[in-house]
């Protein structure tokens, strides 16, 4: 590998390790500055954002869709390029129900790892997948894993797109349980937030989410309960849907 590609991947690994202690979560509501990456929404405001990540993945997508549409609840779907690829007709259904679809890279892999023409890769093969299958153009990117540094965003930046986290985590990914992602979600749950949930497994077609499928409908009737509205992550930041 040449010396500067080197150079490249020891920065951003420094970058992993030094800036994720200096990063905080951000606001920035009517901003779209270089480097910003969106955690939550106006704390003023009873509104939360449900966000589905590493879709689609089938039977699990279409059954959570079957669920946001009974309870009239619209979400944003973070999508993975390759599982796009597996399942088109899923993305598709997601696009056509109404809710907003995000980019999460092509391979779901780490990064901050990788040189700024791997990012740019993995963003525009993954844009590609999305917009093939939706005929949709996307706006939001969030970085797999959640790990990014400022290369990574600005790499997203330069492609259009504005960079979303989250700060309300179920935790669903390890499967601990119908009951404990319930209780992660409304443990944390705040005014602004964006709610992190899975309807994949990375590109592991078939992963197993009906723990996710089984807590969403207690999770949106108590967060009804609760008073919030629940909104896209566009509808939540104000921000235009697509470019």
């Amino acid at each position: 590998m040449p010396r500067k590609s080197n150079r490249k991947l020891l920065l951003r690994s420094l970058f992993l390790l030094g800036f994720f202690s200096l990063l905080r979560p951000s606001l920035s509501l009517g901003k779209e500055d270089a480097g910003v990456i969106f955690w939550h929404g106006d704390p003023d405001k009873r509104k939360v954002a449900l966000t589905f990540d590493d879709g689609p993945n089938e039977p699990y997508t279409s059954q959570i869709l079957a669920i946001l549409n009974r309870y009239h609840v619209k979400a944003t779907f973070f999508m993975v390029g390759k599982n796009v690829e597996a399942f088109p007709e899923a993305a598709k259904a997601v696009a056509e129900a109404g809710h907003a679809i995000g980019n999460h890279s092509y391979t779901h892999p780490v990064l901050v790892l990788k040189t700024n023409a791997h990012v740019r890769s993995e963003i525009t093969l993954a844009q590609d997948a999305i917009e093939k299958a939706t005929g949709h153009k996307l706006r939001l990117f969030r970085p797999p894993f959640g790990f990014y540094d400022p290369l990574t965003l600005s790499q997203a930046e330069k492609l259009g797109y504005i960079s979303i986290k989250w700060s309300v985590s179920s935790k669903d990914w390890k499967r601990p349980g119908v009951k404990k992602i319930v209780s992660n979600v409304m443990g944390s749950v705040h005014n602004g937030g964006i709610i992190l949930m899975h309807d994949g497994f990375m590109t592991h077609h078939g992963g197993d989410r009906s723990q996710t499928v089984g807590a969403l409908p207690q999770i949106i009737r108590e967060l009804q309960e609760q008073g919030y509205e629940l909104v896209t992550v566009p509808e939540l930041l104000n921000l235009k849907a697509e470019p």
